[in-house]
């Protein structure tokens, strides 16, 4: 039986599941629909992957189910259920994820070009299972019956009252402790809290960090959570984690539980966790060379990364800021200049012959996990970007001294790691070389000699190679090392590098004649991007402060020069304790053989997997798109049933409602396993009417609409190609789509006797091209979106004519930086000549505080936004409410209507504002937006006032 406390919060959980629903039945977008699949079932997961991938496959199935008995160590058993996990090779977006309605883990399996001494597939296993297990252990208290009622979202409704900072946090800390790599043993990984913590103004709160912050940059969770996680397992126990996990489910208070077990809140868990790193890092606090800074000085966060010095006077480097995009900019005697803004850059700038190069991250034209990374290069005579190697999958990319060869490292679809060459005229590939062990190339730098520098990762730590094209020779240079060694440069016979060695990331040297590393510089937080001045009297590097990057130099003759060991690392705070805590390593483990044996995935018959259900409807995307006066209808009387298939190409939702009177049934069915995409809907219930002819006292023809003993059904089937042709900064696209809808609504043909069903086609296109928001920005500063509509109805031409209609939005720079102004023209035309009735659908949007008169032969519409931020407070009340941004809209919409040829345009115009607060609750992520919109129509009506709500997962 309940306790009465448990009754408000399960009240709580049901209101919440429509819109926590959408992160987790997050459409995580499908693979090319040429891949072939095979399953394996291995004894804790259901491995699917593509054909081809046997090789990668295994791997990843020897590490999942040799983890597995070790990660439960410290976090307790899961429920008994196997886990499907869905291999993505075709994307150069590293990543992962673990979700459980519907229960899967997606793993990209391409390696990271940000990886450091930890092979991909190990980090990614240690990491995503411990998601597997978090969740999985505290599916019993309360969870457990409520499984059996709303199916797998029960566990997405767990962890939803579980702190994002604990889950992220908890698996970084899994991923260090088993293993020689994690993001716990990089310095880097925790110098931002370093650097506002002992050379910023304020160290930020609790809240701050956690949610983030438009004002000042605060990085990411997974750091706080590593902290927090970490330090309570070294201050509590090994097993404070599993305690906590097992009460949570029968309180449903994640912090009560850990209290119950630690005597400590979570604000006071934070304020112990930094009090101690303060100590640790104060003794890390030295520095005994002062470098000479070139960036300008900024209040703002401003990074400035990858320093490649042009001559003595011009230095180029990449920009990063809250408040604009990435941006290639010039130093030229010591003043800015930009160049150019840039996309999703995922290499080091490499200056050559007046060329900059350097490798981004360029979308499929259609699928969500192929993308490519491609070779680019900006030219200082033509200012222009150039794209050397379209739909490449190509990293690290190195210029000879010739500036006619590029090597780069690339990763196969099959999993099949290579060094190629590449000719810079023709963007061909010259030839191309297997690394040994398989091992994965994240750096690469040419030697004078026209050999080849490259660090590569290989399952038992980071090795350096000195490659010879000419011979094919690998010849190993350093000893394998868990020490973290990137951005190599060969300057003058020696290899320059950074390296977290000593327990802050600073710049080193391996010279091969002696084989020995010295250490360069002793930055206080951070040193990386080595280069030198032409003349190679300066060192030039971004030096990590308090509010970003900032190019530094050194002279050459001042450098310390000091002899280390890079196969001793300074231990950082948390790790031996964590190592001790586990006992297990998954790089050095003895690891067992699995039975392999895949079969081919038929797509076919695994196109329905229902996964959750509720003894009452609700419709996922209505309620993402609802407006604050709905929010109380969005959950009906009724049941709901779910399904979305592993390989995430068909979902699917069922289900019955009642609703003012009447039975409802409805479906959705979206299918994008194929090139275009189809989505199905349909609605049954109510009651269906019909529209009559008749005449009035004045003996005019008139419609009248009466209902029926027929129940109604509506229903629409749409298919489209949403095509992305994003590049660089422009995110780019055209949508061609064709929507046919049906209802039985029936209409009497004017002057006759017979009723029709009514039923239209749309054929539209829809383009967009506008400039990547900065975090700060609200709109687009640039770009516009075309729609282009025909609607018709070809089985009732006897009463309709086509309606025909053009919409343009445009955005535009603001005054003030971050201030945005979006326009929006719109047209309609409806052929009404020889026509009886109006279509029953508009096109063209309202404006604001009027509803419509579907009496529309044609009609402009105009909408004209201002919108700006007013305050960025970072204010907290509690642990209730953290509010990040306080910002405003003005607007003015005009509308032109014209009913028919005979009648006057009438216009509606109105004005107004929105006061709009971006917030979290209850130390929650996900970010709220809540406001008011005061509307003046000025030409009729009353002054309005209307609540705004959204929500983004």
């Amino acid at each position: 039986m309940l306790k009465s406390k448990h009754l408000f919060l399960i009240i709580y959980l049901f209101i919440l599941i429509p819109f926590h629903l959408h992160a987790q039945f997050m459409n995580y977008g499908s693979d090319p629909s040429r891949f072939k699949w095979n399953i394996v079932r291995l004894p804790h997961y259901d491995l699917v992957y593509p054909q081809g991938n046997d090789s990668m496959a295994y791997k990843y199935a020897l590490y999942l189910e040799n983890a597995y008995p070790h990660i439960q160590k410290t976090i307790g058993k899961p429920m008994q259920v196997k886990f499907p996990v869905i291999l993505h090779p075709a994307s150069m977006s590293s990543n992962g994820m673990v979700s459980w309605a519907p229960r899967r883990m997606e793993l990209i399996t391409t390696p990271s070009s940000d990886l450091s001494v930890q092979s991909w597939d190990k980090h990614l296993v240690l990491h995503e299972s411990r998601h597997v297990f978090q969740t999985g252990k505290v599916m019993h208290g309360i969870f457990k019956p409520l499984y059996y009622i709303v199916g797998e979202q029960s566990a997405g409704v767990a962890s939803f009252l579980m702190p994002i900072w604990f889950l992220e946090g908890d698996a970084v800390s899994t991923e260090t402790a088993l293993s020689n790599g994690g993001r716990g043993r990089l310095p880097e990984f925790n110098m931002i809290y370093r650097a506002q913590m002992l050379g910023g103004d304020k160290f930020y709160t609790l809240d701050k960090w956690l949610m983030g912050s438009y004002k000042n940059y605060t990085g990411t969770y997974y750091t706080l959570g590593y902290n927090l996680a970490s330090y309570a397992r070294q201050r509590y126990g090994a097993d404070i984690w599993a305690k906590t996990t097992s009460r949570y489910p029968n309180n449903l208070y994640f912090e009560g539980s850990f209290k119950h077990y630690s005597g400590s809140g979570f604000k006071q868990l934070y304020h112990d966790t930094f009090d101690y790193l303060r100590r640790e890092w104060e003794k890390l606090d030295s520095c005994t060379l002062t470098p000479n800074y070139l960036s300008t000085s900024s209040k703002d966060y401003t990074s400035y990364r990858y320093p490649q010095v042009i001559n003595d006077s011009v230095i180029v480097a990449l920009k990063s800021s809250l408040k604009d995009i990435n941006a290639l900019v010039a130093f030229i005697d010591g003043k800015e200049k930009r160049l150019s803004y840039i996309g999703n850059i995922n290499s080091r700038l490499n200056f050559r012959n007046n060329r900059l190069y350097w490798t981004e991250i360029i979308p499929s034209a259609r699928w969500t996990h192929e993308n490519y990374s491609v070779l680019k290069s900006y030219d200082f005579e033509s200012k222009r970007i150039t794209i050397h190697t379209p739909h490449k999958r190509y990293l690290t990319p190195s210029i000879d001294k010739y500036g006619k060869t590029a090597a780069v490292s690339q990763n196969s679809v099959e999993g099949q790691n290579q060094l190629v060459l590449v000719n810079l005229e023709n963007g061909k590939e010259i030839t191309s070389f297997n690394v040994p062990e398989n091992a994965f190339i994240k750096e690469l730098t040419f030697t004078d000699d026209n050999t080849i520098i490259a660090i590569a990762v290989t399952d038992q730590g980071i090795t350096l190679f000195q490659f010879s094209p000419a011979s094919g020779q690998w010849d190993v240079l350093l000893k394998t090392t868990s020490t973290n060694i990137t951005s190599p440069l060969w300057r003058n016979g020696k290899i320059y590098f950074e390296s977290g060695l000593n327990g802050t990331n600073n710049i080193y040297c391996f010279d091969p004649e002696d084989k020995q590393v010295y250490r360069l510089t002793s930055a206080r937080f951070g040193a990386f991007d080595p280069t030198f001045s032409p003349s190679d009297n300066r060192l030039f590097y971004s030096d990590y402060q308090a509010n970003g990057y900032k190019i530094a130099s050194l002279a050459a003759d001042s450098l310390l020069i000091q002899k280390v060991n890079i196969t001793q690392p300074t231990p950082l705070p948390f790790v031996e304790t964590l190592v001790k805590q586990e006992q297990f390593n998954l790089d050095s483990a003895r690891l067992e053989a699995v039975d392999f044996q895949p079969k081919p995935y038929r797509k076919a018959i695994h196109t329905f997997k229902i996964h959750s259900w509720a003894p009452f409807y609700y419709d996922v995307s209505e309620a993402m798109n609802t407006s604050a006066d709905d929010l109380s209808t969005i959950v009906k009387p009724g049941a709901t049933i779910m399904s979305q298939n592993t390989l995430n190409t068909a979902i699917m939702q069922a289900g019955w409602y009642y609703q003012k009177g009447y039975h409802h049934g409805k479906l959705s069915f979206t299918y994008q396993g194929w090139f275009p995409i189809i989505d199905l809907a349909a609605d049954y219930g109510d009651k269906a009417y019909n529209i009559a002819w008749t005449q009035n006292d004045k003996k005019q023809d008139v419609t009248r609409g009466y209902y029926t003993n027929r129940n109604l059904l509506e229903a629409e089937a749409r298919i489209y190609l949403p095509f992305n042709l994003t590049k660089s900064q422009h995110i780019r696209g055209i949508q061609p789509a064709f929507t046919y809808y049906f209802t039985n609504n029936k209409y009497q043909e004017h002057g006759g006797s017979e009723f029709h069903n009514f039923q239209y086609i749309l054929p539209e296109i829809l383009f967009y091209n506008y400039r990547r928001k900065a975090l700060r920005d609200i709109l687009p500063r640039t770009g516009y979106q075309l729609r282009l509509q025909y609607l018709m109805s070809p089985f009732n031409t006897e009463n309709y004519g086509s309606l025909y209609a053009a919409r343009l939005t445009t955005y535009w720079p603001g005054i003030i930086r971050n201030h945005g102004l979006m326009l929006r023209l719109g047209y309609q035309y409806q052929e009404l000549d020889g026509k009886a009735l109006y279509l029953p659908k508009h096109l063209i949007e309202k404006p604001r505080g009027y509803d419509f008169l579907y009496q529309t032969r044609q009609q402009w519409a105009f909408k004209a936004d201002y919108a700006f931020p007013i305050l960025s407070p970072d204010l907290n009340i509690g642990s209730l409410i953290y509010i990040r941004r306080l910002r405003a809209n003005l607007f003015y919409d005009l509308s032109r209507n014209q009913a028919n040829k005979q009648n006057r345009w009438m216009t509606q115009s109105s004005c107004g504002g929105d006061l709009i607060i971006d917030w979290n609750v209850l130390r929650k992520t996900y970010p709220l937006t809540t406001g008011i919109r005061l509307i003046q129509p000025i030409n009729y009506g009353k002054f309005q006032a209307e609540a705004l709500f959204s929500i983004t997962f």
